[in-house]
């Protein structure tokens, strides 16, 4: 079983990847495009939720496959 020494230790690894926060700035740079094209708030919200977590999931699942190996 893992101590929560290790488990503490592979999130902040997980953090500290440029993997990571390259996909996040993509992501970002996408929502913020989406935002800008769509006058509508609640269009906007719509429109750029699903794109965003779908960016942050991916983000993430590169990041941890890039550990696996």
């Amino acid at each position: 079983m893992l101590s929560l020494l290790e488990v503490v230790s592979d999130i902040a690894e997980l953090f500290l990847s440029w993997r990571l926060y390259v996909g996040f700035a993509v992501t970002a740079g996408l929502c913020w495009l989406l935002i800008s094209l769509v006058p509508n708030e609640t269009a906007q919200w719509v429109i750029c939720v699903p794109p965003g977590l779908i960016g942050i999931f991916l983000s993430f699942r590169w990041q941890i496959r890039a550990d696996s190996l």
